[in-house]
């Protein structure tokens, strides 16, 4: 950089003052050249020192930002000049001012930046070291040309040119996209005589970003810091004391089982067989599943809270292993198929919790053993008397279980002691997972993630605090990758490598991002994934499948009173000394067990229901509050507690198959107990006969679950492009979303704070904003399709698109 005669006397850190002597030789500042009209300056050198004739930089000769580094990695190799006076930084304040008798103004309107130095930055000179090349390189990055900013502005006259406070406008320091170019940082503050628009608002034009020269690192802040706490929450059904009193609730079982069992066994039988459809009838043969089915829904919200944490915990920067790797993309937030085991966590080195998982699964069978535990036997005392006893094979292989479920809670109960989550609070809703990428920096891999399937990139990402290597910025937490600046880098050159087709001659990157462009426009991307229980055909033959098999059920157990009258029984029906029956066990287990099939196939359509319910609210052409859709938390909710949410908000679908998936628990408990084996004195005869009045029952309970089928109707605002299982799945709606460097986003301590930031006026406006689904422009100035505001300040609405191709 030429200064000419340039006399830097004093500069003040907050306010830099530059001075200098007249002169006619060109100044040279970033990538934009300044050059004195030489009639104008020989006639008005003396009166007017403000005109200026500005030299635009061909387009051949326009620098990339990291021109100015190679400039000054040149300037070191010239000849060493004459060193400048020494800066003097004990002050705070920078202000940069031009001498009245210099020949032109040198600084424009979009040049002046607020810029707070970091305790790195001030350091005394160090003596014989020549600091030109390092106030070369301020100044040139100082005066550096716009195209940073997508456009170039118009210079201003030296008069015209005010001071700027640090605390001007909206957005804050932290809040700009970080950027150290070299020795000193300045930040993007908005030009002084231009309408300052908020950080929030949504921009009309690209905004390249130069590539951040610090990566980020995993911080450990002190525990007992207030701003910083702790990264060990877990969900109220996995704490201790949750766990623990699960297991007091497994030891009563079992101690109910051990007496019931030795009493049969020492007493001969229980007590008096009565008659069908009475009292110790219906005590024997209901209440031993309705005790079991506590204990199953109990464990099955345990399982359900463990799931929803897992991703986070194996993300978290604690508990960082190789195994990890596919978290983000492979573990799912909820579980979809209940009929076979959850083995996801061996996939991911957690042994132990897969283990928990296995039992957990092997315990829901318990139910229909439960429905087979006692039988009627003729004892020959007192000239023979039916007597209620226990059947010690089931008795004992229940307390087997039982025993088995109190090991795998004592081993996740060693399994979470001392273990960091990775999490503040409980990751309930969408709000929860935006709300980590605020400062992350892992778009980049998300990129077209939201239209197509991308190839999955076990990259090292965590979860957790983090703080740039630089310390430019405070800790800050969420999802981050370690040393992202070499990978994208690495990627940038692969990119550069296959950017080129060799058999078609020609560039396949402009290609890319206009078809890019086009899909998130597309009806038939933007409504191609639903759950395949939800989709048309699939809808249609489950219908048809389900109506014919109720029909059957009804013209099976009412014509000719089958059920009433009894049918035999094709196994032998007396029960041995141990209370084993073949006929009895098989007409307890079989209908409980389909009962127990038909309960956990509707465990999957309700969790995608209640997963799904906050897209729908986003997908309305009007959007939706927070409220109604980013802070939906349904899919945490204990049984009927979705019910009655759902209810009392007005989603009732969810409500509906949320109550459902409760309902429907009654199939293995009522299923179990409705047969049992009875001489029938008129013809002679063994026969299975039912209590009508709980077959009754069952038949309502199977025409409702039917009928319920209809709710599934596939509506298009329940289709999306993808699945959203994982978290990987919603941050691929939201990795270029303006929304996540929101006011309401801004590092909240707690869940309170989150909420009530989402559920106020954001600053400036007038109204609470709604959200919505569909085509935003994101912060890299390109169109993509997911979450966002429906509006913002400045800026036209959201594309939402209503109706399928």
């Amino acid at each position: 950089m030429n200064l000419g005669d340039a006399n830097l006397r004093t500069v003040n850190t907050s306010r830099p003052q530059l001075l200098h002597s007249t002169s006619k030789r060109s100044v040279t500042a970033s990538d934009d050249y300044y050059s004195l009209s030489e009639p104008a300056s020989e006639q008005s050198s003396g009166d007017d020192h403000s005109t200026i004739v500005r030299y635009r930089t061909p387009p051949s000769q326009t620098h990339s930002p990291h021109a100015s580094r190679d400039m000054l990695r040149s300037d070191r190799m010239s000849p060493r000049r004459k060193p400048l006076p020494v800066i003097d930084t004990t002050t705070k304040n920078t202000r940069f001012e031009e001498q009245d008798d210099v020949g032109g103004e040198l600084r424009r309107e979009d040049d002046v930046k607020a810029w707070k130095p970091s305790k790195s930055d001030v350091s005394p000179p160090t003596p014989g070291v020549d600091d030109t090349p390092y106030i070369q390189f301020a100044i040139d990055q100082l005066t550096r040309d716009e195209e940073l900013m997508g456009h170039r502005r118009i210079g201003v006259a030296p008069g015209n040119v005010s001071p700027i406070s640090e605390d001007e406008g909206l957005a804050t320091r932290d809040e700009m996209p970080f950027q150290q170019p070299g020795p000193f940082q300045q930040s993007d503050s908005q030009p002084l005589h231009q309408t300052q628009t908020p950080f929030y608002s949504r921009p009309t034009v690209p905004v390249e970003v130069p590539v951040q020269d610090s990566a980020l690192t995993p911080a450990y802040p002190p525990r007992d810091a207030y701003r910083y706490p702790s990264l060990n929450y877990q969900p109220n059904p996995v704490r201790l004391i949750s766990l623990v009193a699960l297991i007091l609730a497994c030891l009563v079982m079992i101690a109910l089982l051990i007496i019931s069992s030795v009493w049969a066994l020492k007493h001969n039988g229980l007590l008096q067989y009565d008659g069908l459809g009475t009292n110790r009838y219906n005590f024997f043969e209901f209440v031993p599943q309705i005790l079991g089915v506590i204990i199953v829904l109990w464990v099955l919200v345990v399982q359900a809270s463990l799931q929803r944490i897992l991703p986070f915990t194996l993300l978290s920067t604690q508990q960082r292993r190789p195994e990890h790797a596919g978290a983000l993309h492979d573990v799912p937030l909820f579980l979809t198929n209940y009929l076979i085991p959850n083995v996801s966590a061996f996939r991911h080195g957690e042994p132990l919790l897969g283990m928990c998982y296995l039992i957990f699964w092997i315990f829901l069978f318990t139910l229909p053993l439960l429905s087979c535990l006692f039988q009627t036997r003729l004892y020959t005392f007192d000239n023979g008397i039916w007597m209620w006893t226990t059947v010690q094979p089931i008795a004992w292989t229940l307390i087997g279980l039982y025993f088995l479920l109190i090991v795998a809670l004592l081993l996740l109960i060693l399994h979470l002691a001392n273990r960091s989550t990775g999490l503040k609070w409980d990751p309930v809703s969408l709000a929860d997972i935006f709300v980590l990428l605020r400062n992350s920096n892992v778009a980049a891999s998300f990129q077209g993630s939201e239209v197509r399937a991308l190839p999955k990139q076990f990259r090292p990402v965590s979860l957790g605090y983090w703080q740039p290597s630089d310390r430019s910025r405070d800790v800050f937490y969420g999802i981050g990758e370690s040393h992202a600046l070499a990978l994208e880098r690495h990627k940038k050159d692969a990119e550069k490598q296959s950017d080129f087709d060799i058999e078609r001659q020609q560039h396949t990157k402009g290609k890319t991002i206009e078809s890019l462009q086009n899909d998130v426009h597309d009806p038939t991307i933007r409504y191609r994934w639903t759950p395949w229980f939800m989709r048309d055909t699939w809808w249609i033959l489950w219908l048809v499948i389900t109506f014919v098999f109720v029909i059957a059920f009804l013209i099976a157990s009412f014509l000719h009173s089958a059920v009433e009258v009894g049918f035999l029984p094709l196994l032998p029906a007396p029960t041995t000394t141990l209370g084993f029956s073949p006929a009895n066990f098989l007409y307890s287990f079989i209908p409980s067990l389909l009962g127990m099939v038909l309960f956990l196939l509707w465990q999957p359509i309700d969790a995608y229901y209640r997963a799904l319910e906050p897209f729908v609210r986003l997908a309305h052409p009007m959007g939706s509050t927070a409220e109604q859709s980013l802070l939906l938390n349904y899919t945490a909710c204990l049984p009927f507690e979705a019910t009655f949410r759902a209810a009392l908000a007005g989603h009732y679908r969810v409500a509906w198959i949320s109550f459902i998936s409760v309902l429907s628990i009654t199939f293995p408990i009522i299923g179990g107990g409705i047969f049992t084996a009875e001489f029938n004195i008129p013809v002679q005869q063994v026969r299975e006969v039912a209590t009508m009045p709980a077959y009754y029952a069952l038949v309502v309970f199977v025409i409702i679950y039917a009928l319920s089928i209809l709710a599934l109707w596939p509506e298009p605002k329940r289709y999306l492009p993808h699945d959203i299982r994982t978290v990987g799945d919603i941050i691929s709606f939201v990795y270029q979303s303006q929304m996540t460097s929101d006011p309401a986003f801004r590092e909240p301590r707690t869940k309170t704070d989150l909420v009530t930031s989402l559920l106020s006026v954001m600053p400036g406006e007038r109204e609470i904003p709604r959200y919505a689904f569909g085509v935003y422009v994101g912060r890299d100035g390109m169109e993509h399709l997911g979450i966002d505001r429906l509006k913002r300040p400045g800026s036209g609405e959201m594309v939402i698109s209503s109706s399928r191709a």
